[in-house]
């Protein structure tokens, strides 16, 4: 294992054991989970919600080698408050996602996920492999995390018994994280998993804020063979733009988009995800409706 290595913002870092057929991946989120978070005034539960999201969805995301795009979503069953939560994640580890609650809706800071997705709410996994077809896997959530609904979908949809390790700072909106899961084929693995998640389990919040990723395997790992590979960045970045917008507004019954066309002021499009904002002057609009005319 590496010696020595920087304390850094945002990063994945893979890392695999010699003597143990298990694999593993280390995340830390700083910018990128504030960025995500900066222009949403969720409550605190959500807030801590969409941390959770968008560090699985990095640790995920990490362990796939065809090039595409990862989609995790909480989906709010019957008298849920939640309609939805996502995080959006592309091969090269740029993100982004949002969360949308009903109206009226007044949340405890400390909401449990089943206070916050009601009955029958699903967790939602989709892979968009680049060229390749779409598959997605739907996990009823049953237990009150997201790490144990994510542990329960790849033991029995994946075969790939896996441990999640999840920890939030709402205070300076941080998220850091563990993914161990086994290499198939290899005797013992589960075995391993078990003895590996149960060093995993003794880390805290504080040592992920004081050490790097290279220190805290060192701190869990002290006794085992690791070998790690080089960190990846990540960071949030949102795909909205002004032609997706067009495409949006092109999309709309023609009559609504006589409707919208008929104020003189145009109309401005919001991105749920960043907040961006995007202005359609009255003279571009019509020029959207004689494109839909045509």
């Amino acid at each position: 294992m590496l010696k020595t290595q920087e304390k850094t913002q945002d990063e994945v870092m893979r890392f695999m054991f010699d003597n143990h057929g298990v694999r593993g991946e280390i995340a830390t989120l700083k910018q990128s989970a504030q960025a995500l978070l900066k222009d949403h005034n969720y409550p605190k539960a959500i807030k801590a919600l969409m941390l959770e999201l968008a560090l699985t969805s990095t640790l995920i995301a990490a362990t796939l080698k065809a090039n595409g795009e990862v989609m995790i979503q909480l989906r709010g069953g019957d008298n849920a408050p939640l309609k939805y939560a996502l995080i959006n994640i592309s091969q090269n580890l740029s993100f982004y996602g949002s969360a949308s609650l009903y109206e009226g809706v007044n949340l405890k800071d400390d909401a449990s996920l089943k206070e916050i997705i009601g009955d029958n709410g699903v967790l939602v996994i989709s892979v968009f492999p680049e060229g390749g077809v779409k598959w997605q896997g739907i996990v009823p959530i049953e237990k009150d995390s997201i790490q144990q609904a994510l542990e329960e979908y790849f033991e029995i949809s994946e075969q790939l018994p896996s441990k999640f390790f999840i920890y939030t700072d709402l205070e300076d909106l941080e998220a850091y994280g563990i993914m161990l899961q086994i290499i198939s084929g290899v005797e013992g693995n589960t075995q391993s998993l078990e003895h590996l998640g149960i060093l995993t389990s003794t880390m805290t919040l504080g040592e992920f804020k004081e050490l790097n990723s290279l220190e805290i395997l060192n701190r869990l790992f002290a006794e085992e063979k690791v070998r790690v590979f080089e960190p990846r960045a990540l960071k949030f970045h949102c795909v909205c733009s002004k032609e997706r917008c067009q495409k949006t507004l092109m999309s709309l019954p023609r009559h609504e988009l006589e409707e919208i066309c008929s104020d003189e002021k145009g109309t401005d499009l919001n991105c749920a995800h960043c907040g961006k904002t995007y202005h359609f002057t009255q003279e571009e609009l019509k020029e959207l409706l004689l494109k839909v005319s045509q």
